[in-house]
């Protein structure tokens, strides 16, 4: 049996390469006739990095000041994963709208994607990667790649970005 794709989950840092990522996850979702949901995920601060900054404020009004802050980012990722999503939609489908969702959501990216996926029911995680040179001088998927492939009960794609593709986009 062919396997049917109804849902993916599109991962993004929003670095330059995310274009090109999603492009893929397009294609995919035309491919099936299924649609996407957009996540990015923004990693809270270290114990370490809280400790200092509580060494210089009360508690209290480190609370308030990171809640806004991360509200601000939070609104402020959001409607450029809105603007980015439109962009591309329009430009690759004239209107066609295949986008199910955008979250921005604060945690672990593993953690993250994984709980998302298994919340929106994806059938395929399709997200983006940094390759990296190992001692043997052979490439390796990124931390966070690597860690959603190994982690996932569901298919993982994963895009590299060339080179020469990723200077054609910036």
């Amino acid at each position: 049996m062919i396997p049917k794709i109804q849902t993916i989950l599109y991962c993004t840092n929003l670095g330059p390469e995310a274009a090109h990522v999603f492009r893929y996850a397009i294609s995919q979702a035309q491919y099936y006739q299924g649609n996407i949901h957009i996540l990015h995920v923004v990693e809270p601060l270290s114990n370490f990095a809280k400790g200092l900054v509580e060494q210089y404020i009360a508690s209290e009004k480190y609370e308030s000041i990171h809640a806004q802050s991360r509200q601000y980012v939070l609104d402020r990722i959001k409607q450029r994963v809105s603007t980015f999503c439109e962009q591309e939609t329009c430009t690759l489908l004239q209107g066609s709208d295949l986008i199910q969702g955008i979250s921005v959501l604060e945690g672990q990216p593993l953690d993250t994607i994984l709980q998302t996926a298994q919340e929106i029911q994806a059938d395929l995680i399709v997200l983006g990667s940094h390759r990296h040179k190992h001692l043997t001088g052979q490439g390796t998927l990124g931390s966070t790649a690597r860690r959603v492939v190994s982690g996932s009960p569901i298919p993982v794609l994963t895009v590299f970005t060339p080179k020469d593709k990723l200077e054609e986009l910036e």
